[in-house]
């Protein structure tokens, strides 16, 4: 599975430039790594992907997808039932229907969509390599580190290389945020 960052562009973001064979495997698992947290906190993996979701009606005219539509709706089956798909209007990851009709407490509703971005945006490849690069510095060569001085001319040292919070922020517009829906 290619990752949406190359071991290229870590090398170049890390300045590191020579690795051998199993240096560069491990560059590109600190990759998965990486998109692994930034798809966990944006509530989707980032790259264009065919998905098939089941929702359960709970009374309203609107689904939360899992990942924003980036294309067309293939497919929405209510109870088994297939929809006219231009009854529903897409909104991001939300698609609603036109006429105002709920899905009926308990039905079942299955929607194929495609899904993620087509072109990934840069700010998330960026965090992408800016966490790939902690992870690679985390395993020994001490980036990551804060110094603090006290008056009394004491220092201390903290050392964080699993808050990513700072990192994933500029994303925080891309985050699909849902609220479940209770199954009947």
């Amino acid at each position: 599975m290619p990752s949406l960052a190359t071991v290229a562009e870590l090398k170049d973001y890390a300045k590191k430039l020579n690795f051998d064979a199993g240096g560069e495997a491990l560059l590109q698992r600190y990759l998965y790594a990486a998109e692994d947290v930034v798809s966990k906190y944006l509530g989707f993996a980032p790259a264009a992907a065919t998905y098939t979701h089941t929702f359960y009606g709970d009374g309203k005219p609107y689904i939360t997808l899992r990942a924003p539509v980036n294309g067309t709706i293939t497919s929405i089956t209510i109870d088994s039932v297939a929809q006219t798909v231009s009854d529903w209007t897409v909104d991001g990851e939300t698609i609603t229907n036109k006429y105002g009709n709920p899905l009926a407490v308990g039905s079942l509703a299955v929607v194929v969509y495609s899904g993620g971005y087509a072109t990934v945006p840069d700010a998330i490849i960026v965090v992408i390599l800016e966490i790939a690069t902690l992870k690679m510095m985390g395993s020994g060569e001490g980036i990551g580190l804060q110094g603090t001085s006290f008056d009394n001319g004491q220092t201390r040292t903290f050392t964080n290389y699993t808050n990513y919070s700072k990192y994933l922020e500029p994303l925080a517009n891309l985050r699909i945020a849902r609220l479940e829906r209770k199954t009947p």
